[in-house]
């Protein structure tokens, strides 16, 4: 058995040529399938940048206003600097923390600046530190709203019309809205076609592949299987394929379907991809005249990460497998044991149902558990050339002219090569067939996987046929119910994905700053999505802080001890569902320990005398210190902030005792008791043996100031 690239060819047994020469746009598509044309023209890099906030949103429980109803700007800064004041939020790395009001939307809710830009976990983290104060219902990230992704390269506005919004080209796939969203990072998708040439606009997406062409003669590259899966060419003669078969020109087939699920996109070069986040993996199956369904097999399972007697094993597991190419007949069970081997694994098999114009799809598209796609053009119209039939999953854009509505018979624009035999220069092309149409939806299964990794192949097919678009008013397909569940949509099938996930909410235990050394707790609340899934298991991992012994990763509830004084916890619980759906939320805790009040040694002091000390404490986190006082003697005083102590003419003569404790806003420390002891002037020793006290000697002063004061005023001799 051989197998044919699912290009644009009138049938699937023959093999597709990229044809270079512009269409007029007046001409007139021809009655009936399998008429094909292609255009000429251009194509292309990631994006995602680390953005850095510093902007919170918080709710708190009361508004500021005042009795009148009028709102109060002093009193909604009181309320975060009171938060700031409760809450000793502690910032990771430094600078400190320091919030400070901004503006406010309601009320109620205010806009608070966090003192340093972070990254948007640690200002996550930072918000639920916020959300421990008894007075905040909520606090979130301020988020930056941006335009919806539009990529650079030149091709895309003009030529790509495959990638628009139905509203304005009822066939594209309507990736503006679904690109925010995912751009299909993480993902492997392996493209099992005739190999991919290291274009400048897919090198940097491309991964090591490996070439399963095991005849000789078909490889064209003078060796049999091995770790080169770069399109050496498929040029032939005439009748090489067969008596009176045409002589071909190398078709880069696996080119141009690589770019259309990973181009290097927004670089300002050519065109787009579908899942530019994407990593491609070259399996090269096909070469001159084809490809034996044996290499066939043998790559889909190394391409998923199975063992191929004889061959390396495949680091890198494709989660999504393209497969533009076909024959006609029923499933073999070569590629059904294939298929099922995949499904095992994870790994989801996305197939052109072929290129015959005619009713009933081929192998291996009509096998059981792949994902068979169609074709349709710029105007939604099932084209002209593909096939539909029992087992058509769902639609692609294809491109060419439809079977009910003409239109202009636009094909599908990405990376493609100059050489007519051996390699020459990078181009780009225009070309049709459900060879084109399978890659869109195999880009738009990395996009799904890239948010759900862990999604079966049966929900992911789910995904695509329940957030398929109708077939539209008029085409060919509009009562069929043989040309799948309608046409492939992005944004609909991010969105039914999002409905379909769980949910998960995480809370820790112990409201507010744990002290270090105690146990913490966290609970996940997991509810499943509209899909009815159960939760079939709990994930818990570590995200910031220092390291710590988790009580359990795989139970709703966890718990560990904080280790380290002043450090901040984040952890994430991930549940999955059984279809593999999951979701996380995070959930942070900081660790912090009392100040310790250094020894205050017993005082003593005359009665009458001043005095005064300085209470000092050390605190771990080198957090700023108060100090309370508690029966203070009357008429002293301690100054909270620096901890002086004053005693201004203590007395009268006695014992006194009185506590000092240290606090650095979250936790009081250990309190200390002073002992201050006010004694009285020691007694004054007189003649014969007798003694004066205090009275006796005031007394003797008294006289002799008197003797003096008369002296001078009746001139006694001094």
């Amino acid at each position: 058995m051989k197998i044919k690239p699912q290009h644009f060819a009138v049938t699937a047994l023959t093999l597709c040529i990229a044809t270079l020469a512009a269409v007029s746009t007046a001409q007139m598509a021809p009655q009936g399938k399998g008429f094909s044309t292609a255009h000429s023209s251009a194509f292309a890099g990631p994006l995602q940048t680390e953005h850095r906030f510093d902007r919170l949103i918080v709710r708190f429980k009361d508004g500021a206003v005042t009795r009148a109803g009028v709102f109060d700007f002093n009193a909604a800064r009181s309320q975060v600097a009171l938060l700031q004041a409760g809450t000793a939020p502690k910032l990771p790395g430094p600078p400190a923390a320091s919030l400070a009001y901004l503006k406010s939307i309601t009320a109620e809710t205010h806009v608070v600046i966090s003192g340093q830009k972070l990254n948007r976990a640690e200002l996550f983290a930072f918000a639920k530190q916020l959300e421990q104060d008894p007075r905040v219902v909520y606090a979130e990230i301020d988020e930056i709203a941006q335009p919806l992704f539009t990529p650079n390269d030149p091709a895309y506005p003009g030529q790509q019309w495959h990638y628009q919004s139905p509203a304005v080209f009822p066939g594209g796939l309507n990736l503006p809205g679904a690109w925010d969203r995912s751009t299909g990072k993480g993902v492997v998708v392996a493209v099992i076609d005739t190999g991919v040439r290291p274009h400048v606009d897919l090198a940097a997406n491309l991964l090591p592949g490996y070439d399963f062409v095991s005849d000789l003669a078909m490889a064209n590259d003078g060796d049999g299987r091995d770790g080169n899966a770069s399109d050496p060419g498929t040029w032939n003669l005439a009748g090489a394929c067969g008596t009176g078969s045409p002589a071909t020109r190398s078709t880069w087939h696996g080119t141009h379907v690589a770019g259309t699920i990973a181009a290097v996109t927004n670089n300002g070069t050519g065109g787009a991809g579908v899942a530019f986040g994407a990593k491609v993996l070259p399996v090269r199956v096909l070469g001159v005249c084809g490809g034996f369904g044996s290499d066939i097999a043998a790559g889909m399972r190394w391409a998923a990460g199975l063992s191929v007697p004889g061959v390396p094993d495949n680091p890198n597991k494709a989660k999504v497998l393209n497969l533009s190419l076909g024959s006609s007949g029923t499933c073999g069970q070569t590629f059904q044991d294939a298929v099922n081997a995949l499904k095992n694994v994870g790994s989801v098999v996305v197939a052109a149902t072929g290129n015959d114009g005619q009713i009933g799809i081929g192998q291996p598209a009509n096998c059981a558990g792949v994902i068979a796609v169609t074709a349709h053009t710029k105007l939604g119209d099932n084209a002209d050339y593909a096939n539909i039939g029992a087992g058509t999953t769902l639609s692609g854009p294809g491109g060419g002219y439809g079977s009910n509505i003409a239109g202009d018979g636009a094909g599908i624009y990405s990376t493609l090569n100059t050489g007519a035999t051996s390699p020459g220069a990078d181009s780009y092309a225009s070309s049709q067939g459900t060879s084109m149409a399978a890659p869109h939806v195999a880009g738009l299964a990395a996009l799904l996987a890239s948010v759900q990794p862990a999604i079966t192949p049966d929900a992911l097919r789910s995904v695509l046929i329940s957030s398929a678009r109708p077939h539209p008013a008029g085409t060919f397909c509009e009562k069929r119910s043989d040309c799948g569940a309608g046409l492939a949509d992005a944004k609909a099938a991010l969105d039914r994905l999002d409905s379909l996930a769980p949910s998960v909410a995480a809370s820790v235990a112990q409201a507010g700053v744990q002290r270090t050394g105690a146990t913490v707790t966290f609970n996940a609340a997991a509810s499943a999505g509209s899909s009815g899934s159960a939760i079939s298991s709990y994930e818990w991992s570590q995200l910031t802080g220092p390291a710590v012994r988790l009580s359990s990763t795989t139970a709703a509830s966890t718990s560990f001890v904080a280790p380290a004084p002043g450090a901040s916890y984040t952890f994430q619980v991930k549940v999955t569902d059984g279809l593999g759906l999951t979701a996380a939320n995070q959930v942070s805790v900081t660790s912090n320990t009392a100040p310790v009040l250094n020894p205050i040694a017993a005082q003593t002091v005359l009665h009458g005398s001043n005095l005064s000390f300085t209470a000092s404490a050390t605190d771990a986190e080198n957090n700023s210190v108060v100090f309370v006082a508690n029966n203070l003697p009357a008429g002293s005083s301690l100054n909270p902030a620096s901890g002086v102590f004053t005693w201004n003419a203590a007395g009268p003569a006695a014992n006194y005792s009185f506590t000092i404790t240290p606090s650095d806003g979250t936790f009081s420390g250990a309190p200390q008791t002073v002992s201050v002891a006010v004694t009285a002037p020691p007694p004054v020793s007189g003649g014969g043996g007798g003694s004066m006290d205090w009275l006796d000697v005031l007394a003797l002063l008294s006289l002799a100031t008197l003797s003096v004061y008369f002296g001078r005023r009746h001139g006694t001799p001094r």
